[in-house]
């Protein structure tokens, strides 16, 4: 007897199963005719006349007949409609109902029978205000994570409000256009959304852009494969909030938010962009390593009877292994821990928090019923507050996590902490890298708790056999426990060791290089009095000139001059611009050497005050420096060729400044001119012993083009010299 399995359309599809329970069938009847679903030709079976149908809509019949599967495209809009007929959902969808709709629509939206029907309703008839709800929805829960927004700040409006001519979005849109070098399709909307709760009133552009050309492979129900090429849409949602200055936005990677947000500041609200992350806030669970217990505050408009830890994650032996330990809300967690024999030994001794559950019992002012308030954080900066649909409890919730030191809202650095951190983010910024070991921070003796409060690091996990994840990569370290008699030690993939004790060593911090960077530009200008400063690249600044012994001497900040390629690309540039005379390049590492490419070359710690109440540079100290190195880097006095070894040399020729030579090959070729100077060399002697090669292919084309353009004379064919 062959026997089949009865399918739960409820469960495969709950969402349409929803739609047909519930909706007006005229309204069904139209959904299954959208266009979206044009290439379903099955779905032209179920189609029906609403006007012929009593009782149960027909369409209902292929939640019966169809597999999930094929289901799965009217599943995926039809929940759509369904998340929007929620409490938050409809507050959205009324807010721009009002704000947006003609009188007759708007009737005709408030006439429909329930929020399902409101919902679909404005589906079908509105779809860009719909769309505009979703992203208001989107934006109240995932606001404040990285991977989603990133918010920038700007003058706030004096009354709150903000109107914007057409014009003013006409030059938006052609202000992207040419950033984005994508062609034509651009499109933009404005919505009003109206107050939420603790969230005031804000402004929505929706963009519509033109992405890169892209291809899909279709197959047909026949069989048939074919290839169509199509430019697929991408959006661009821009949230400005009069009120406070905020402006959220949300596009498909960090540099489109930027251009994104340096487009609407400039052309829209009329101001100067600036890299400060505001709205920021950091999650530390840290703290509950030293215990559970949570203080109940004494709040105004709320008694809050009882708060717990109910559940608790942490990490034991390492990353990987997980214990968690969970109680109702009328135990204490902390007292179950240490009546488990060896139990509170493990939680003392755990490598991390991974994730803590906390309910709290509350009574609100004026009203009878208790309340419970549940929510979670975790130690990769995020916690389930922003997707509560009550307002009074999301505020509450946070609340409670400031009152116990869990959260830490960003905010500006004041100018003696401008100073103080100052070493740290010439490190980072000198580093140049997006993510950053805590190991790396604590070796160097950084106050990380003060760079995360002002927001030039962001909590991003740890380092473990966990997927870091990130927009555009992947890392993955795993860190384990090894035992020994003195101690156990936690000892990492990549060969560092501490102990245990300080698995805040094992940390990962995402470095927020924009932020970091304008922060330095900001402090020097105002320390330097620079007005402008040009982006030569992205390693070198040019910060304006310095007058000293009645000259103007060209001033430069460079990075990263440990790394052999991006020195030789900063040496290039430099030696571009030998026209403007002898300059100061004031380094934030620390690269051995005077002089870089005929400039005199200065550690910018070294000429810091050091007693100072705010970031001042010693000018008379840098003065000392240029006075002191300038011979040198003009090439000295004679021609010299001072070795670091067998591979790395500088060569100095008066003059003609220094020139450094990095390989072992190259290094012995300089070393046999310099040492046959003032007599000038045969090829063939220069290259002896280095085969069938050429001056120029030992030296590399770039290297020999520097050389041959001052440092190196050719007195007759194959004959070689310094030039002096």
């Amino acid at each position: 007897m062959e026997t089949c399995m009865v399918r739960a359309p409820a469960k495969s599809c709950p969402a349409l199963s929803r739609l047909f329970g519930d909706a007006d069938a005229s309204m069904i009847a139209a959904f299954l005719r959208m266009r979206v679903f044009d290439k379903l030709t099955w779905l032209v079976d179920y189609h029906f006349d609403p006007d012929e149908t009593d009782g149960e809509v027909p369409a209902a019949a292929m939640l019966r007949e169809q597999r999930k599967e094929k289901l799965s495209p009217l599943e995926t809009e039809a929940a759509r409609i369904v998340t929007m007929s929620s409490d938050r959902g409809q507050f959205a969808l009324d807010g721009l109902v009002r704000s947006k709709l003609a009188t007759d629509r708007k009737r005709e939206f408030e006439g429909k029978r329930d929020a399902l029907a409101r919902s679909l309703w404005t589906y079908l008839n509105e779809p860009m205000l719909f769309e505009a709800a979703e992203n208001t929805l989107h934006l109240r829960l995932y606001r404040r994570y990285d991977r989603h927004y990133q918010t920038f700040m700007v003058e706030p409006a004096e009354d709150g409000e903000t109107d914007v001519d057409s014009s003013v979005l006409r030059a938006l849109l052609e202000d992207l256009r040419a950033r984005l070098d994508r062609g034509d399709g651009y499109e933009v909307d404005r919505f009003a959304i109206p107050p939420d709760g603790d969230e005031p009133a804000q402004v929505m552009y929706l963009v519509v852009h033109p992405e890169a050309p892209t291809s899909v492979r279709e197959l047909h129900d026949d069989g048939q494969r074919t290839t169509m090429y199509f430019r697929p849409p991408g959006e661009i949602m821009i949230v400005h909030t009069p009120s406070t200055g905020r402006v959220h936005v949300r596009a498909g990677t960090r540099k489109l938010r930027h251009d994104a947000a340096e487009s609407f500041i400039r052309t829209v609200l009329e101001q100067e962009p600036t890299q400060q992350p505001v709205d920021f806030q950091a999650y530390d669970i840290g703290r509950f390593f030293g215990g559970f217990e949570l203080e109940i505050p004494d709040f105004d408009d709320v008694s809050i009877l009882r708060a717990q830890v109910i559940r608790a994650d942490i990490s034991v032996g390492n990353l990987a292994s997980k214990l968690s330990v969970s109680t109702p809300l009328d135990e204490d967690i902390g007292q179950l821990i240490s009546d488990q024999p060896g139990l509170d030994r493990i939680f003392r001794n755990a490598l991390a928090i991974r994730f803590v559950e906390i309910a709290v019992q509350y009574r609100r002012v004026g009203m009878e019923a208790e309340r419970t308030l549940d929510f979670t954080v975790t130690d990769r900066n995020t916690t389930s507050l922003h997707s509560l649909d009550d307002p009074f409890e999301r505020v509450l919730g946070h609340r409670l996590l400031r009152y116990w030191g869990i959260l830490r809202d960003g905010r500006a650095p004041t100018p003696r902490e401008s100073m103080a951190v100052l070493p740290a983010l010439l490190a980072l910024w000198n580093l140049g890298s997006d993510r950053i070991g805590g190991s790396w921070l604590y070796e160097r003796g950084i106050e990380v708790k003060t760079l995360l409060d002002l927001g030039f690091l962001v909590p991003a996990g740890w380092e473990g056999d966990e997927l870091v994840d990130d927009e555009d990569d992947f890392a993955e370290h795993v860190a384990a426990v090894v035992a020994h008699p003195e101690g156990p030690e936690l000892r990492s993939s990549d060969g560092q060791s501490s102990a245990a004790a300080m698995p805040d060593r094992y940390r990962v911090y995402r470095v927020r290089d924009g932020w970091v960077a304008a922060h330095l530009r900001d402090q020097l200008g105002e320390a330097l009095d620079i007005t402008a400063m040009e982006d030569i690249r992205p390693d070198l600044v040019a910060l304006g000139a310095l007058e000293i012994d009645g000259r103007a001497v060209p001033l430069y900040l460079a990075r990263r001059l440990e790394d052999e390629r991006i020195r030789a690309a900063i040496d290039t540039e430099l030696r571009a611009r030998d026209k403007q005379g002898i300059g100061l390049v004031l380094q934030a590492g620390d690269l051995p050497g005077a002089s870089l490419a005929a400039n005199v070359l200065a550690r910018l710690t070294d000429h810091i005050l050091p007693d100072a109440a705010e970031f001042a540079v010693d000018m008379m100290s840098l003065t000392t420096a240029f006075r002191r190195n300038r011979s040198l880097a003009q090439g000295g006095a004679a021609v010299e060729f001072q070795k670091s070894g067998d591979s790395v040399g500088v060569l100095s020729v008066p003059g003609k400044g220094t020139i450094e030579i990095v390989g072992a090959q190259r290094v012995i070729l300089i070393d046999r001119l310099v040492q046959a100077h003032p007599i000038p060399m045969k090829s063939e002697d220069l290259t002896a012993g280095f085969g069938d090669q050429s001056i120029g292919n030992i030296l590399g084309q770039p290297l020999w083009n520097k050389l041959k353009d001052g440092f190196l004379s050719s007195p007759k064919r194959g004959l070689w010299e310094i030039a002096v």
